[in-house]
C-alpha cells in the first residue's frame, strides 16, 4: 500500500486575525480556502511541497452544522487550546483505497464520509463524535475522488515542510501502523510523552509548530 502526507491542520479559533499573524510570521500570504457548510468550518491554504499543503481551519461564526464539527473542534478541550493561539490538530494521509486503508491501518480512524467543495470531492475518515484518533497522532485518511488534492492548484509558496514529528510513549505501533500504510519520508517517530510537531523552512527561518496532546 502506498501513501503520502495530504495535508497538515492547523486550528485557530478566528481565522482572519490568526491568517494574518502566520502571514507575518511565514512571511508569505496564504491562499484563500472557502468553508465546509456540513462541518461548520472555514479555512486558509498555504502550498508546502508540490503535493503538501497546510491547512488553517477554524469553526465558521456564520454556520449552523447538523453534526459535530470534525478535528475535535467542539471538544472544550480543544477551544481552549484555540483560545490560547494556534494549534497543530492533525495530520493528513493520502491513501489509493481508504476502505481498505482504514480496514488495515491498525487503529480506529472513524467512519469514510464523503465531502465537497465547489469541484472538489473527497472521501475523509471522521469519527461520529468529531475526535481525533489518540488526539491527532494517528493520521485522519483521506481520497481524493477524482482529481489530484488542491495543492497543485495552490500558489508556489518558499515555505516548506522540514519533517513531521511524533512523539509517543510506543513509537512501534505507530510505526507498524504507518509501516501498512506506507509511511511518508517527512515522518519522524520518536519516544516521549504524545506530541505533534510540524517543522516548517520558511523565508523568517525555521517555524515549529508543537502540540501536546
Amino acid at each position: 500500500m502506498t501513501s503520502q502526507i495530504d495535508h497538515l491542520v492547523l486550528g485557530v479559533e478566528d481565522l482572519s486575525s490568526a491568517t494574518q499573524v502566520l502571514e507575518s510570521d511565514f512571511g508569505v500570504p496564504f491562499d484563500v480556502g472557502g468553508a465546509h457548510p456540513v462541518m461548520g468550518t472555514h479555512n486558509r491554504l498555504l502550498r508546502l511541497q508540490a503535493d503538501i499543503y497546510l491547512e488553517v481551519i477554524a469553526a465558521n461564526p456564520a454556520a449552523s452544522p447538523h453534526r459535530t464539527r470534525w478535528f475535535s473542534m467542539d471538544d472544550p478541550k480543544t477551544k481552549l487550546l484555540l483560545s490560547k493561539g494556534v494549534h497543530p490538530l492533525c495530520w493528513v494521509l493520502q491513501v489509493e483505497d481508504i476502505h481498505e486503508a482504514r480496514k488495515n491501518c491498525g487503529y480506529d480512524p472513524g467512519e469514510v464520509i464523503t465531502m465537497s467543495r465547489g469541484n472538489l470531492e473527497w472521501q475523509i475518515t471522521v469519527p461520529k463524535d468529531g475526535g481525533l484518533a489518540e488526539g491527532g497522532i494517528w493520521p485522519v485518511l483521506i481520497q481524493w475522488l477524482g482529481q489530484r488534492n488542491p495543492a497543485h492548484r495552490l500558489t508556489m509558496s518558499p515555505v516548506q515542510l522540514v519533517h513531521l514529528k511524533i512523539t509517543h510513549p510506543s513509537p512501534s505501533s505507530i510505526e507498524n501502523s504507518l509501516q501498512t500504510l506506507g509511511t511518508p519520508p517527512e515522518i519522524n517517530i520518536t519516544e516521549g510523552n504524545p506530541a505533534l510537531c510540524f517543522q516548517l523552512n520558511t523565508p523568517k527561518g525555521s517555524v515549529v509548530l508543537m502540540s501536546e496532546i
